[in-house]
């Protein structure tokens, strides 16, 4: 597959015509350290590849080339990619063994994620590698490399790139800013790419250059003419030979290769251009002087795209000697390379396979496919011939597909084993382990069709643990896809036949504690079936959480427990257990479960230790959706106790990695925590803007996402003086909560919200009534904190010395507990009412712990209330309330903490997802907003920049 070193062929001519695009191309390229790339764009045969073939000419001898044509024949996911490497010995074997790479940390980190991709067996574990985990290894791999020398890539025929790999480029360039690495490409304008939208995006991007090849001059004709044929052709002959090729450099070739076998030394004549002289004509000219052997060896070439003379000869019916000699034929003919197998041109193996009847073609396809898999070849080869078959007539070829499919879903691509999947289908559509396999892969780019084939499966199966595990999948499936509650349906109606048939083994029993699981994972998900799952599990009896499906389940049902508002203290011991273990298995959801039951129930420790180690595994793995997953959670604990700073940084990733890099247009929770951090710092604007991009179809149905953004919602336009719209939210997220029988309260906690609202507006009763109607639910969840807010709640919407006395009451049940945000405001509004009765030496006390606790929190939204509050009071700050790390953007945050941890760039850009320059950019800015001059002082910084002042 891979080009030569890039260098013209010997009987190749001079490029003429082309200084204008290769002006254009050099100062593009030049200095290759800008993450360059040059489009090379037009029809066929307009000299695409000869223009490549220049430019790599001209490159610096330091460059590290990589070249690589794609065929048109297909090939298996990122077989460009391992065309590209195969150089470099990155393919062959184990490529971490690979003299090139010994001692060094090429496929280290990051870099290791690659090598799914690079081997033919795909991931070494025999997992499914995460595509994006693929992509982001490759990327490392070619900066490891470009970190030694400039790397250019050079990809002939990108119209026929497979779609992983086309992928990968555009995932590459996006990325490729400061890098010395340069992409070159050629694309044919007339060939539908598999990609369109991967191309558009790469087209637009600004680092790159389209450069539309257009038909030569007629000087540059003249010119061509002259150099091939010693002799400079008269006007008549330029202006014929322009009217027979349109100045397409291939038929202008094609028709000087003839004029030199038709005029010998005779004078060149325009008479002599006579029509039919082109590149499928000249094809068939030759090919119908060929005997019968080497014609099917002709056939067999444009088939195969194969070097392999023994596979060639086998497909033509003949052997290794004939064939050769066919070859040696065809290469007089001027139809193959002079130095391998492949066609001079593909307009020329087209006019071969042009040439051949359809239904000769097909049986030469299915042949090939058969010979291919009879020797051995690695199955994904074999696919390529068979996707070409309109039907899989044979089982052999079902199972052929099969593994290619596999072997694409283990190299991360699973768009690939998804079309091999369902030209298998074609054999027989009621193939349960098709189908299920099919979903399984297309989950990932179909949710519709995924589901669509699980619904078929579903109504073929019936053994009840197959239909289990199909249900199973149908959840999951359904979670990516807002289809929960069809998932929850079919939950329903598949757990009275696990209780009836499946019996006491462990693996029976392991299946319908999934189905258990699962129906609360589904459930769970949207408001209207919430009830009916606490009416389902409400006497169920809690597993000890032994195994891995009982830690799922326990999860779930500690998620359950929480939604209804049980006291925490009985939840509490449950959730632990879950966390106990610290595994990461089935997907997390018993971990996040039993995380959401323990930090509302101010556990915060052992919540942050599980996130961070599902954190550290998905940002090991490469998998940034659950980076941003987990991510969001561990953002939503920071604040919870108070960590604004830390928030911002786990916010801030989640947000970049849903928006930047996964371009998920559904996603709630990063929008969400990152705006009430916003908030928080004094950012209503841009927190706003933020909430503005959440594009979530019947948000108001989902159990978690919509009162997330009712309430991020609400704070929002508080912060921005707007209270009747901000009350309009927390009313309408109470009556919401109520409605899904979601009893909890501080899950949303509206009515906390609600109550300093209604105070500032004067609505006193109207407020209380809120108060009153939440309390027995404060009460029955029992925490401090809760009980703390209560307290806050009615201290507010309480005159005189009662409501002082309640306010008093609020900052002893919050102090020393983890509610920190909670606690200054009790402190400020205490101290606001202290000033009001004109009790001002006790007003300054409390606005100074309310100042203390908010700078240590980084709250700075009540600091901007507090500090003229303490001023009116007659007090004055010892310190200022600033920290010069309150200038860090979110994503300088995250930097600069991983950097003040010790990691070097590199390992924070792969943690990240970001590039090394973008780190490189980040640390700069942090260096001179803090004032320091480098990395060693940022530790000390960092670590004290909180401090009490009041």
């Amino acid at each position: 597959m891979a080009l030569t070193s890039g260098l013209k062929s010997e009987d190749e001519p001079t490029l003429v015509g082309r200084d204008l695009e290769l002006a254009l191309i050099r100062e593009h390229l030049h200095g290759m350290g800008e993450g360059r790339a040059v489009l090379l764009r037009g029809p066929a045969g307009i000299g695409k590849t000869r223009l490549m073939h220049e430019v790599l000419t001209d490159l610096d001898a330091d460059a590290r080339v990589l070249t690589v044509k794609c065929q048109e024949s297909g090939g298996a996911a990122y077989a460009a990619v391992r065309g590209l490497f195969a150089p470099l010995g990155l393919t062959d074997g184990d490529p971490a063994r690979h003299p090139l790479l010994a001692g060094r940390a090429a496929l280290a980190g990051s870099a290791a994620l690659a090598l799914p991709a690079l081997t033919t067996d795909g991931d070494p574990d025999g997992r499914p590698a995460d595509m994006y985990g693929v992509m982001h290894g490759l990327y490392w791999l070619t900066a490891s490399l470009a970190a030694e020398r400039p790397v250019v890539l050079a990809v002939d025929d990108l119209q026929w790139c497979d779609e992983a790999s086309l992928s990968w480029l555009g995932f590459l360039l996006r990325r490729a800013e400061g890098l010395p690495v340069s992409l070159l490409l050629t694309l044919r304008t007339e060939v539908e790419p598999a990609r369109p939208d991967v191309l558009d995006e790469m087209t637009d991007a600004p680092s790159c250059l389209t450069v539309d090849v257009e038909p030569l001059t007629d000087h540059a004709v003249r010119d061509m003419l002259a150099a091939s044929l010693a002799v400079t052709p008269a006007a008549a002959v330029v202006a014929r030979c322009m009217e027979l090729t349109g100045g397409t450099p291939f038929l202008v070739q094609l028709l000087v290769r003839e004029l030199k076998g038709r005029t010998r030394d005779a004078a060149l004549d325009a008479d002599a251009l006579h029509d039919g002289l082109g590149h499928g004509t000249v094809a068939r000219f030759h090919l119908d002087r060929l005997t019968p052997e080497r014609l099917a060896v002709a056939k067999a070439l444009a088939v195969l795209e194969s070097d392999d003379i023994e596979t060639v000869a086998a497909l033509a019916g003949t052997t290794p000697g004939p064939a050769a000699g066919a070859v040696d034929a065809l290469r007089t003919a001027g139809l193959l390379h002079p130095d391998s197998l492949a066609y001079r041109h593909d307009l020329m193996r087209q006019a071969v396979l042009d040439a051949t009847p359809a239904e000769q073609r097909l049986a030469l396809r299915e042949r090939a496919a058969r010979l291919l898999n009879d020797s051995g070849h690695p199955s994904d080869q074999v696919a390529v011939q068979l996707m070409h078959l309109p039907e899989v007539p044979e089982p052999w070829m079902v199972t052929v597909l099969r593994s290619a499919a596999l072997g694409a879903e283990q190299r991360g691509a699973p768009a690939t084993a998804g079309q091999y999947l369902s030209r298998a289908l074609r054999h027989d559509l009621d193939d349960i382990e098709l189908l299920s396999a099919s979903a399984r892969v297309l989950a990932h780019s179909d949710h519709p069709t995924a589901l669509s084939r699980l619904e078929h499966a579903l109504s073929l199966a019936t053994d009840p643990r197959l239909r289990c595990r199909l249900v199973l999948q149908y959840v999951i499936t359904s979670l990516g896809a807002q289809n929960s509650l069809r998932a929850f349906e079919l939950v329903g109606e598949t757990l009275p036949m696990v209780e009836a048939e499946l019996g006491d083994a462990p693996d029976e029993q392991a299946l319908r504690t999934l189905v258990e699981a699962m129906a609360l994972v589904s459930g769970l998900d949207e408001k209207s079936t919430v009830r009916r799952v606490s009416e389902r599990f409400r006497d169920h009896t809690l597993p000890p959480g032994e195994t891995a499906e009982e830690r799922l389940l326990l999860g779930m049902l500690c998620a359950l427990g929480t939604l209804e508002g049980r006291p925490a203290a009985e939840l509490v011991p449950a959730a632990e257990r879950v966390l106990r273990v610290g595994d990461v298995s089935l997907g997390g959801w018993g971990a996040l479960g039993a995380s959401l039951t323990l930090y509302l129930a101010d556990e915060i420790r052992p919540v942050e230790l599980v996130l961070t180690t599902l954190l550290e595994h998905a940002q090991k793995r490469g998998q940034a959706w659950n980076s941003a997953l987990v991510s969001t959670t561990r953002a939503q604990v920071h604040m919870w106790a108070g960590n604004i700073a830390q928030a911002l940084s786990d916010a801030q990733l989640a947000f970049d990695l849903v928006h930047r890099d996964l371009h998920v247009k559904s996603a709630v929770g990063p929008q969400c925590t990152l705006a009430d951090v916003l908030v928080l710092r004094g950012d209503a604007r841009k927190a706003e803007e933020l909430l503005d991009l959440v594009r979530r179809p019947r948000l108001d149905q989902f159990t978690l996402e919509s009162h997330t953004y009712m309430m991020s919602r609400a704070r929002t336009r508080a912060a921005l003086g707007d209270l009747e719209g901000a009350l309009g939210h927390l009313v309408r997220c109470g009556d919401s909560l109520a409605e899904a029988g979601i009893a909890n309260p501080v899950l949303a906690p509206w009515w906390y919200d609600a109550a300093q609202v209604l105070a500032d507006l004067g609505r006193f009763g109207e407020g209380r009534d809120v108060v009153d109607r939440v309390a027995p639910a404060v009460l029955r969840w029992g925490t401090p904190r809760a009980q703390g807010m209560l307290a806050v709640s009615r201290g507010v919407l309480t005159p005189g010395d009662t409501g002082i006395d309640e306010l008093t009451e609020a900052t002893r049940l919050l102090d020393g507990s983890p509610g920190r945000l909670e606690h200054a405001r009790a402190e400020y509004l205490l101290g606001r009412r202290l000033l009001e009765r004109g009790d001002s030496e006790g007003a300054r006390e409390r606005l100074r712990r309310a100042i203390d606790i908010a700078v240590l929190c980084g709250d700075r939204q009540l600091l901007d209330q507090a500090v003229p509050a303490l001023g009116a009071a007659g007090g004055r700050l010892r310190s200022g309330t600033e920290s010069p790390t309150d200038a860090l953007s979110g994503s300088e945050r995250q930097v600069a903490e991983r950097a003040a941890a010790g990691a070097t760039n590199r390992e924070i850009a792969e943690a990240l997802f970001l590039t090394q320059r973008t780190v490189e950019f980040h640390l700069t800015s942090v260096y001179r907003k803090l004032g320091i001059r480098g990395r060693g002082e940022l530790a000390a910084v960092l670590a004290a920049e909180r401090r009490p002042v009041g």
